[in-house]
This record gives structure tokens, C-alpha cells and sequence, in this order.
């Protein structure tokens, strides 16, 4: 009887180290990447500005007193209502579930139509 080549049961030499090396060239990118990110994120911030005369959240000045800054923030809320629902957390999370429905819709309708109508591709 003719000798027939056996199935290979192990992946050849050659193929074992190209996906070694795969590996190890996506492990060097990864930390290359984090290295990067490392270093360059502490630029990307501004620092605040010096001036101790300015609160954190409202920008009024320090020697105002309570009824100025009152008198001030709702003339300010007066001006702009829809800011003071942008700022709630249901809002955001509304907002971003449309945004994830409208944007999930596009490769939905290209998956069902290759699926089920292909003709019309």
C-alpha cells in the first residue's frame, strides 16, 4: 500500500511563529500605546486659573454678597432654562440611548436586508 501523508495534528514551525509573533507585536503596541497615553495625558489638561476671587461652580466673585449672588444666578437661570435640564443625569442617559438606538439602526437594516432580501443589494 502507498505511504499517504498524515494530517497534520500541530501547527508547522512556521506557523507557530507567526502567531507568536502577532502576539507579541499586539502586546507591544498595547503598552506602547498605554506609554503613551501616560505621558501625553498630563499635558492635555489646563491648569486653573490663579485667581483666588472666583468661586468653582458659579464664577461670582467672592466679595459678593448672598443676595447679589442670588439675584445674579436667577437672572442667569432666566436666560437659559434649557441648562438647567441638559444638566440632569436622566436627560444624559436619554440622550444616549437615542443616540446608540439611531446609530445601532444603520448596520441593523444592512444586516437584515443582506439576510433576508439580498437581491435588492
Amino acid at each position: 500500500s502507498g505511504s499517504q501523508p498524515l494530517p497534520a495534528l500541530f501547527p508547522s514551525a512556521a506557523m507557530a511563529s507567526r502567531r507568536s509573533s502577532s502576539i507579541l507585536l499586539a502586546a507591544a503596541l498595547g503598552v506602547a500605546m498605554l506609554w503613551a497615553i501616560a505621558t501625553l495625558a498630563p499635558m492635555a489638561f489646563v491648569a486653573p486659573p490663579a485667581s483666588e476671587e472666583l468661586t468653582l461652580r458659579g464664577g461670582v466673585p467672592r466679595n459678593v454678597d448672598a443676595a447679589q449672588a442670588a439675584a445674579l444666578g436667577a437672572a442667569v437661570a432666566a436666560m437659559t432654562p434649557e441648562a438647567a435640564h441638559a444638566a440632569n443625569q436622566g436627560y444624559a442617559v436619554l440622550q444616549l440611548g437615542w443616540a446608540v438606538f439611531i446609530i445601532g439602526l444603520g448596520p441593523a437594516v444592512l444586516f437584515w436586508i443582506y439576510f433576508n432580501k439580498p437581491e435588492i443589494l
